[in-house]
């Protein structure tokens, strides 16, 4: 039991420790949180709360000089054993002025596992406001991402095809994310993550407009209640964010437990 107390003391130091890091080292992209979401709920009695951290320390060849400091934190309850609710408030700092800049709400459900599908499969929508951090303009919207995950063996894939849907500019764009993990111990997972945005659904942005991204990431498992994320990002387009560090932590409460 001594053991275990210390264990748990020193992942929250280290977790701590690495958040402040990043938070003064590092200064994000766009998007509040960049992360590709497996199939998988949150379940009944649990509550996950993540802190998402992203910095761009070179943003896309018309805008060197783009420096955004992004941190998102998300708060995900398990309503029963295939549905959760989640909710996020976006923050954003430039040059240190801190803005809130939206909040959203999420459901998502997934298919039951008695279905025995051969893919985990989830559905998830988002629907809220963002505020733009220099127009202060409100742009209401919603995210559809469909999910599908499979693990086979030590290695993991997961695939979001989702759709940005702006209700004040009337638009929907395609952004599709993917994610490869290769589990190298018990604790680590290392691999890959692409986030792209091909513009408009039914007529996509020349390839120079539009926006993808690739990621190495490293995932670690120090506890069963904590999750790690680390990950750094490179631009394959001339309106991509040249270079991305992105980084998000969360800490896993069971209700049921004292």
């Amino acid at each position: 039991m001594e053991f275990h107390k210390k264990t748990v003391h020193l992942i929250n130091l280290l977790l701590l420790c690495g958040c402040i890091l990043i938070s003064q080292s590092l200064l994000a992209q766009d998007a509040g949180e960049i992360q590709v979401y497996g199939a998988a709920t949150t379940p009944k009695y649990t509550t996950m709360i993540e802190l998402h951290t992203n910095y761009t320390f070179a943003g896309p060849k018309f805008n060197t000089n783009y420096h955004p400091f992004l941190q998102t934190l998300e708060v995900t309850t398990g309503l029963s054993k295939d549905a959760e609710l989640g909710f996020y408030i976006f923050t954003y700092n430039l040059n240190g002025k801190l803005q809130y800049t939206g909040s959203h709400i999420r459901p998502r459900i997934k298919a039951p596992e008695e279905w025995s599908w051969p893919v985990g499969v989830s559905l998830s929508t988002e629907l809220g406001f963002d505020k733009d951090p220099l127009s202060n303009e409100l742009d209401w919207g919603a995210e559809i991402r469909p999910i599908f995950d499979k693990t086979i063996g030590d290695h993991y894939w997961s695939f979001n095809p989702s759709m940005g849907v702006s209700f004040t500019n009337k638009e929907t764009l395609f952004e599709p994310n993917f994610k490869y993990a290769y589990a190298s111990s018990p604790k680590a997972n290392i691999g890959f993550e692409y986030y792209g945005n091909t513009g408009k659904l039914f007529s996509p942005y020349k390839l120079p407009n539009q926006e993808h991204q690739l990621y190495l990431v490293l995932d670690l498992f120090l506890h069963p209640m904590y999750e790690f994320n680390f990950g750094i990002g490179k631009g394959l387009t001339e309106s991509s964010n040249d270079l991305n560090v992105k980084c998000y932590v969360g800490r896993r409460i069971n209700w049921t437990h004292k």
